[in-house]
C-alpha cells in the first residue's frame, strides 16, 4: 500500500480472538413497526472462536481503504460486516476520538475461520463486535458507551451482546443485555451441511411472533424452583433445575420453522436426539437461526461417551462434530 513521505509510516497490528454463542433459548415475543423482531434469549459465550487481525497503515488522505484475506475474501466487501465495524467506528464523532483516529487508513483484515457460518454461532456478529472493540481501545479515548453500543446494533442484533464477555440474558432487539453467573456445561456442536439464512427464517409466515415472556428475575432468584430447598439444591448441583426450566418452559421459535422448510435437518437432529439420549443431555435444540444445534452435558464424560457414539453412527461424515464448553469471564 504506498505511502509517500521519507520514514516508513508506522504499522498498527490489533488482534483479538471472535468467541461463538449458542442460545439457550429465543422467543420471538413481538415485531416493531419498523419490522424489526422482538426477542427473548439466554446468549451464553462458548469455547470456539475465530481469530481476528487487523493493520493498520496511515494515509495521507482521510479515506479507509480495505484489503481483505483468509475466509472474508469470500463475503462481497460490501456485505463484510468486519469492513462494516471499521466504517462504523471511523464514523463515529470526531469529538470522541483519541488520537490519531482522524487520519485516513488502510486497513488489512485478516480472520481466521473456526465458527462455521450460517451456524446461528454468532460468527460474523462476534467479527463485527471485536472490530469495534480493538479500534475502541486503540482510538476511542472518551467515545461514549451508549454510541459504541448503538454503532454495534446497527451493525446487527447479534453483535451487541459480543462487546462483553458473560453469559446474558438479551432482551428487545439485542440492546437490553444483562449478564448472568453460574451457568455451565460441557457441550456438544453440531452443524449439518445444511444452510439456514437468517433473513429467510425470520421472513417466514410460519414463523409465531408471540412466544411467552420469560422474565430475567425467573434466572436471578431461581424462580424456576418449587421452593426454596429446590433452589438452595439448585445453587449446590450445577444448576440442573435451571436446566429442567429451560427444556420443559422455553424453546427455540426459530427452530420449527427450520423444521418445516428442512425435513432432511429435522430428520438429522431427530436421529442425533436418538443416539445422545442415553447419556443424559441436560437440553439440546438448535442455536440461533440455526443450522447448527448443540446438546448440553453437566459432566465432560457425558460429552466424550455422547461425542463416540455419534462418531459410530456417522454423524462426523455428514457435518461437522466439535466438543466445547460454556466459557463466561464472570464464571472464570
Amino acid at each position: 500500500m504506498p505511502h509517500s513521505g521519507g520514514e516508513a509510516p508506522t504499522v498498527t497490528i490489533l488482534q483479538a480472538q471472535c468467541p461463538a454463542k449458542i442460545n439457550l433459548f429465543l422467543h420471538v415475543v413481538g415485531r416493531r413497526h419498523d419490522g424489526y423482531h422482538l426477542l427473548e434469549s439466554i446468549f451464553c459465550p462458548i469455547a470456539l472462536s475465530d481469530d481476528l487481525e487487523l493493520k493498520l497503515h496511515p494515509r495521507q488522505d482521510n479515506s479507509l481503504k480495505f484489503k481483505r484475506t483468509g475466509a472474508l475474501l469470500a463475503i462481497p466487501e460490501d456485505k463484510d460486516l468486519t469492513v462494516k465495524a471499521c466504517k462504523a467506528f471511523f464514523g463515529l464523532p470526531a469529538s470522541q476520538m483519541g488520537q490519531g483516529a482522524n487520519t485516513g487508513w488502510d486497513i488489512e483484515i485478516h480472520v481466521k475461520k473456526r465458527i462455521p457460518e450460517q451456524a446461528g454461532l454468532g460468527g460474523g456478529s462476534s467479527n463485527a463486535a471485536q472490530v469495534l472493540r480493538l479500534l475502541d481501545k486503540k482510538f476511542g479515548s472518551g467515545v461514549e458507551r451508549r454510541l459504541l453500543l448503538d454503532a454495534a446494533l446497527r451493525l446487527g442484533a447479534d453483535v451487541p451482546f459480543f462487546m462483553q464477555d458473560n453469559s446474558a440474558f438479551v432482551e428487545g432487539v439485542g440492546e437490553k443485555i444483562t449478564p448472568i453467573r453460574g451457568i455451565k456445561a460441557s457441550l456438544l456442536i453440531y452443524k449439518p451441511k445444511e444452510n439456514c439464512p437468517t433473513g429467510e427464517i425470520f421472513a417466514s409466515d410460519q414463523l409465531t411472533r408471540d412466544s411467552s415472556p420469560v422474565k430475567i428475575a425467573v434466572f436471578d432468584s431461581g424462580g424456576f424452583a418449587k421452593n426454596e430447598a429446590e433452589l438452595s439444591t439448585c445453587k449446590t448441583n450445577g444448576g440442573s433445575l435451571m436446566w429442567r426450566f429451560l427444556d420443559q418452559q422455553t424453546m427455540n421459535s426459530l427452530q420449527i420453522v427450520v423444521e418445516q422448510k428442512l425435513p432432511s435437518w429435522q430428520a438429522s437432529f431427530k436421529e442425533f436426539c436418538q443416539v445422545i439420549q442415553v447419556f443424559k443431555p441436560l437440553l439440546v435444540r438448535m442455536s440461533g437461526s440455526g443450522s447448527s444445534w448443540f446438546a448440553a452435558f453437566e459432566h465432560q464424560e457425558q460429552n466424550k461417551q455422547a461425542h463416540a457414539a455419534l462418531v459410530q453412527a456417522g454423524f462426523d461424515k455428514r457435518g461437522l462434530l466439535l466438543e466445547s464448553k460454556i466459557e463466561s469471564e464472570l464464571d472464570r
